[in-house]
């Protein structure tokens, strides 16, 4: 599937949102498995898309948990779907995102989500992932967009 992302034509005509969290998990050995299964992944079909000049925009959730417990402190797995959603007031999210996750997280990436589900594009704010600018939404506690934040790895990976 991934050689059909990048290499082959599969979606080559649908603009693709890409993202993954910064601690995908948080066990033993978890930063090489999330750069093995999520980071890299990702960013190999955005410089992939970039290089046909197909439409990607690529993200990263940093925001980390202050919930008690094996996640505190860290952007685990899945953590950034309250936010994508909208969804912070839910059964349940007091127990992965604390007692008081930012809402301005959560509406600035919730509109971008709704705007590029409406209109195939997240905004004026989040420009595609190209090889001039190779922009990356960083959601935060303050979201920011980024030129270049997986220049070490993208480097390391592809030599």
């Amino acid at each position: 599937m991934l050689g059909e992302l990048t290499e082959g034509g599969l979606g080559a005509d649908v603009p693709l949102l890409l993202g993954f969290t910064g601690q995908e998990f948080n066990s033993f050995g978890g930063q090489e498995l999330t750069d093995l299964v999520f980071r890299r992944p990702n960013l190999a079909v955005a410089e992939a898309r970039a290089a046909r000049g197909r439409p990607a925009w690529l993200y990263e959730f940093r925001w980390p948990s202050p919930a008690p417990g094996s996640g505190r402190g860290l952007a685990f797995h899945c953590l950034d779907l309250p936010f994508a959603f909208d969804l912070l007031d839910a059964e349940g999210v007091t127990a992965v995102a604390g007692q008081d996750p930012p809402r301005r997280l959560a509406d600035a990436m919730h509109a971008a989500l709704v705007a590029f589900v409406r209109d195939l594009d997240p905004g004026d704010a989040w420009p595609r992932y190209t090889h001039d600018r190779r922009a990356v939404r960083l959601w935060e506690a303050a979201p920011r967009l980024m030129d270049d934040p997986l220049r070490a790895e993208r480097e390391a990976w592809s030599g």
